[in-house]
């Protein structure tokens, strides 16, 4: 074989293998192109943003930017017109979450399916009976005024105290951390709650399709407080199941005593007189008698709205009684020891 011969061998070989190598190269460039087309288009919808509760899943949205509308709008929604700061009680955490087939809420539709799934807790103060909440109220400042209007349901117009009213239980102010729904910001019902006295704490049965969460939120409880009173419920709940949704209510007694002057009626004396001019055994009556009246001082002393003590202080007559004059009967000889006959 001639130089010609062989340098167009070796030529040809290199034009084939150029060819072999730019089709590879276009191949795979063309295998790049759908992949990242397939990737590019799969990645616009594959992650949203999950939210869970207590590390149970929920719920998916958009993105983190509306996983964090939601909670806040479920704080400012449980928290409502209530002072203080606010927060879940359940363990809240939002991620990146791949969607397959979940599909993804709104920020209102998610605030709607979390709702009744969420408590939401709130510093408040609470009225304590004997180390025992007994109400729960929005500020220190209303809790006071309670307790003022609490004693003033004791007081009359023109009432004069002996002494400041008091309360016989063990009775405090102390902050207090409650579900939002628990907390009470009337006056009135306020004091219907703390005059509601039970011996027995009150107890509620599950029905189908209740859960923890639902009966605390139902009851004005937080799960916590739900969980305290319950301490032997560790699982899941079962229709027909017992559980206890209030404690027993220690009631407040208060004490006052009030200084009463009262005008008392001074019977009459009764002045006997003998007669042996009436016939023994009868009597005449020759003045009725006028009562006197007496100033008394006294100091009563009232649990709730029931009088347990009387105590006299002073008394002064203003006007003395007239005796009732009568003639008793002696016929011939009067009683002995009487006065002289007629």
């Amino acid at each position: 074989m001639t130089f010609d011969e062989r340098s167009n061998a070796r030529l040809a070989r290199l034009e084939g293998h150029l060819r072999f190598y730019k089709a590879t190269t276009l191949i795979l460039l063309a295998l790049v192109i759908v992949l990242s087309a397939v990737l590019g288009f799969g990645g616009r919808r594959k992650f949203a943003r999950a939210i869970r509760i207590d590390g149970e899943l929920m719920c998916l949205v958009r993105d983190q930017q509306a996983a964090e509308r939601v909670h806040r709008i479920l704080l400012d929604n449980g928290k409502g017109e209530l002072p203080g700061e606010a927060a879940l009680e359940q363990q809240w955490e939002d991620a990146p979450w791949p969607v397959d087939d979940n599909q993804i809420l709104s920020v209102n539709e998610a605030v709607e399916a979390l709702t009744a799934r969420v408590t939401v807790l709130v510093d408040a103060w609470a009225i304590q009976v004997d180390g025992t909440p007994a109400v729960v109220l929005p500020s220190e400042d209303f809790a006071r005024s309670v307790l003022d209007a609490l004693k003033a349901r004791y007081l009359k117009e023109g009432d004069k105290l002996v002494e400041a009213q008091t309360f016989l239980e063990d009775v405090k102010i102390a902050p207090h951390r409650a579900a939002a729904t628990s907390v009470v910001t009337e006056i009135a019902a306020a004091l219907e709650r703390l005059s509601k006295t039970t011996s027995e704490p009150k107890v509620y049965t599950v029905q189908a399709g209740d859960w923890i969460e639902k009966i605390a939120e139902d009851h004005g409880m937080s799960v916590s407080e739900f969980r305290a009173l319950n301490p032997d419920v560790t699982g899941t709940i079962h229709p027909g199941d017992q559980v206890k949704v209030a404690e027993a209510v220690q009631g407040i007694t208060v004490k006052t005593v009030k200084e009463v002057t009262r005008t008392v009626e001074i019977e009459p004396e009764l002045d006997k007189n003998y007669s042996v001019n009436v016939p023994r055994g009868e009597t005449r009556v020759l003045a009725e008698g006028v009562p006197g009246r007496k100033l008394v001082v006294e100091h009563h002393t009232y649990h709730n709205d029931r009088l347990v003590e009387t105590k006299a202080i002073s008394g002064q007559i203003v006007e003395a009684p007239t005796p009732r004059r009568v003639l008793v009967g002696t016929g011939e000889t009067p009683a002995e020891g009487g006065g002289a006959p007629e």
